[in-house]
């Protein structure tokens, strides 16, 4: 499986970059504390760096965090707290700003769309814009997101609907399952927090490069 070395790690790279301080202050080698938690030099310093590609997530999804917090001299149940707090703030509605409901035009139908489709249309080419800037492959971005492939291809053409009764029939995704997923994207295009509803709202912004 390839490398995805542009890829900052939602889940774990909050744990890296305490483990790092914590073995530093400790001044224990890297090869040291991977012996004691069971994963290779290559797998423990991926964790640290933030960088982690697929087949070192699977390695650390197999982890004793327990070990993690024996080994650095962290009370019981620190390691776990830095990933269950990552994964809270990465999923959290209020990872994004709140934002209105509205359309482009009037809907007759009752449509309860969040957002109209111009506005998914407008999200997937910035979207497609910046991962090509980065030459990150869609399978790349779909791994970020936590998502698949085909749903990035969706995203990218605008395919996202928040109303079945409206959506049209064929292949689309659920705007609610993207809207969980926006922390996610952003980290991984290295756009500020919001980005994604900035562009959807119809902010033109110059960020939809990586940001400095």
């Amino acid at each position: 499986m390839p490398v995805i070395s542009s890829i900052s790690h939602p889940y774990w790279t909050p744990l890296g970059q305490a483990a790092r301080e914590t073995r530093t202050q400790l001044q224990i080698s890297q090869a040291k504390i991977a012996a004691l938690v069971g994963l290779t030099v290559r797998e423990y310093a991926a964790l640290e760096s933030g960088f982690v590609p697929p087949d070192i997530a699977e390695a650390l999804d197999t982890l004793d965090l327990g070990l993690l917090n024996e080994a650095l001299g962290w009370d019981l149940g620190t390691a776990q707290t830095y990933v269950d707090k990552a994964i809270a703030a990465a999923t959290s509605p209020a990872a994004s700003p709140a934002v209105p409901h509205f359309h482009d035009e009037p809907s007759a139908t009752g449509d309860r769309s969040t957002y109209p489709t111009g506005a998914w249309v407008r999200l997937g080419k910035a979207i497609r814009t910046a991962r090509v800037a980065q030459g990150m492959s869609r399978s790349a971005l779909a791994y970020a997101m936590k998502s698949s492939s085909k749903t990035i291809g969706r995203l990218e053409e605008g395919r996202i609907y928040g109303d079945p009764r409206t959506a049209p029939p064929g292949d689309y995704n659920s705007e609610r399952y993207v809207l969980r997923r926006l922390a996610f994207l952003e980290m991984a295009l290295e756009w500020e927090m919001g980005e994604a509803a900035r562009i959807l709202q119809g902010e033109n912004r110059a960020s939809v490069s990586p940001a400095a």
